[in-house]
Formats: C-alpha cells, sequence, structure tokens
C-alpha cells in the first residue's frame, strides 16, 4: 500500500480502495515520504476504525507520542474484548491511548492522580476492574512502573464509558438529567439543606447517579442482604429515609448492595449542606 501520510518513524497512513489504515511497525515511517510503497514485512500492528471522527484523532495522536503506548492501550483493548460482554466504543483506543501516556508522564514527575471512585468501581464494575489490574501488570512488564490499584478503577472507567457512550441518545440524556435534577432536589426538599454543587460530595453523588441509571436494567434484584445496611441505618436514619424515598420516585426496589451505596453518597450531601 502507499503511504499517504507519515506519522512518526514508526507509524504511517496508507490508503487503498478509498479505504485508510494506521499501519504500526518499527521503522514504517523512518526515512519515508508519502507516495511511496509501505513496508509490510514491518507491521506490527494495524488499525482500521468505522468513525472517522476517532481515525483522525489517534492519527494526530501518534504524531505527538511514541508507539508504544497505543501499543499499550491496543493490548489492554484486546483483554477487554475477551473478557467483556458488551461492544466497545472505538473512541477507547482514543481516550485509553491518552490516558496511558499522561499516567506515565506524570508518574515519572512524581504525580499521582487518585481514584476516589475506585472502590465504587471495583464494587459495581468488577469485570471492567479486573481488565484494570491486568492492565497494571502489563504496564509493568512492558514499562517497568509499578502503579497503585486505584489506577484499575481509572482504566476501567475508560472501559465502561466505552461501552455506554453508544447507548445513550440525546434523549437518554435528557431522561436522565432530569431524574439527577428530581432527585437532588428530593434530598434538598426532605432534609432542608442547600446542596454545594462545586462540593466533591456533589459530584461524586452525580456520577453515582449517572453510573446507576446506565447500568439500571442489569441491577439484580432479590434478597441478597448486606450486614452493612443495618449498621448505615441505624447511624444515617435520614439518609437512609431519603434513599427510600429516591425508591419510590424511581419505583423500583434496590438490593441492599445499592441502598447501601445510595444512601452513604446521600449522607455525605447532608453532611456538606
Amino acid at each position: 500500500m502507499k503511504i499517504k501520510k507519515i506519522l512518526n518513524n514508526n507509524a504511517v497512513l496508507v490508503g487503498k480502495n478509498g479505504k485508510d489504515f494506521i499501519w504500526i511497525g518499527n521503522g514504517l515511517g523512518f526515512q519515508k515520504k508519502p507516495g511511496q510503497e509501505a513496508d509490510d514485512s514491518k507491521i506490527e500492528k494495524v488499525f482500521v476504525m468505522h468513525q472517522q471522527n476517532s481515525f483522525d484523532k489517534l492519527s494526530t495522536l501518534l504524531e505527538d507520542i511514541p508507539i508504544a503506548y497505543v501499543s499499550l492501550a491496543d493490548d489492554v483493548i484486546s483483554i477487554a474484548k475477551t473478557e467483556l460482554t458488551r461492544e466497545l466504543s472505538e473512541t477507547l483506543y482514543v481516550s485509553l491511548t491518552d490516558h496511558l501516556y499522561n499516567l506515565v508522564k506524570l508518574h515519572n514527575q512524581g504525580i499521582v492522580i487518585h481514584n476516589r471512585l475506585s472502590w465504587e468501581i471495583k464494587k459495581f464494575y468488577p469485570k471492567e476492574f479486573e481488565v484494570g489490574m491486568k492492565a497494571l501488570r502489563l504496564i509493568k512488564q512492558k514499562l517497568q512502573i509499578d502503579l497503585d490499584e486505584e489506577e484499575a478503577g481509572n482504566i476501567a472507567m475508560h472501559l465502561i464509558n466505552a461501552q455506554l457512550s453508544d447507548d445513550l441518545t440525546q434523549m437518554d440524556v435528557k431522561k436522565i438529567s432530569k431524574k439527577i435534577r428530581d432527585i437532588l432536589s428530593l434530598v434538598r426538599m426532605y432534609n432542608k439543606i442547600e446542596i454545594d454543587e462545586t462540593s466533591f460530595a456533589f459530584d461524586r453523588f452525580v456520577t453515582h447517579l449517572r453510573f446507576f441509571f446506565k447500568r439500571l436494567e442489569n441491577l439484580e434484584r432479590g434478597e441478597k442482604s448486606n450486614p452493612l445496611l443495618i449498621h448505615v441505618v441505624q447511624q444515617y436514619p435520614k439518609a437512609y429515609e431519603s434513599m427510600k424515598l429516591v425508591e419510590k420516585y424511581l419505583t423500583i426496589d434496590l438490593n441492599d448492595d445499592e441502598q447501601l451505596y445510595l444512601t452513604l453518597h446521600i449522607q455525605k450531601l447532608i453532611e456538606n449542606g
């Protein structure tokens, strides 16, 4: 195939019959020019995408960062495709590559980005979290960098978003936004508080609700118990009653785990109110 664009020494954009591909391999772009034949014996990975926007973004990204990161992201995505049941959006190649590059860059500067939602992700998205853990082992193997378990949660977030991004129509987003506003109003009025929308408690609550609505169809029903819920009910009765009002508003019976985490989030709003 003929080269359409040199992305870097190890990545080229090639085209044939009106279809574009990104070829990655050691020295593929070295001392090459557009219009020349690409050496297909050097190919290590091939990227072809159906969404032009994602393809363009990945091409641009490869002009600025080493191919090791897109290769690593592709390895993680390959694991995810094997272990997760839902289709992944092509945008994941861009978001995860960019995340891994900046993660290592910050790590080398001694900066760690904490994920305070890691415990929640591990609880409600165990498969995605496990892929994140495998990604950490890949990073250690390929880049000799040891990362905290929290980073598995960050990687899992990208996987979660990639599974959900294509599912939500504009109408879905509007419906979810309205439900979140209604629930916040319900909590505010029942507890007679002002909710600080600049607080971390607010951000975390809204994030929890967004995830909650997206996974609503797959929530487990039944009598599965969590002994911690009894303690939380005794400790935070107002938050628990607020949670029950949310249940009533949504006309749904939540299992103990969902009740527990929703109650704890509401309690944080009350404490900050």
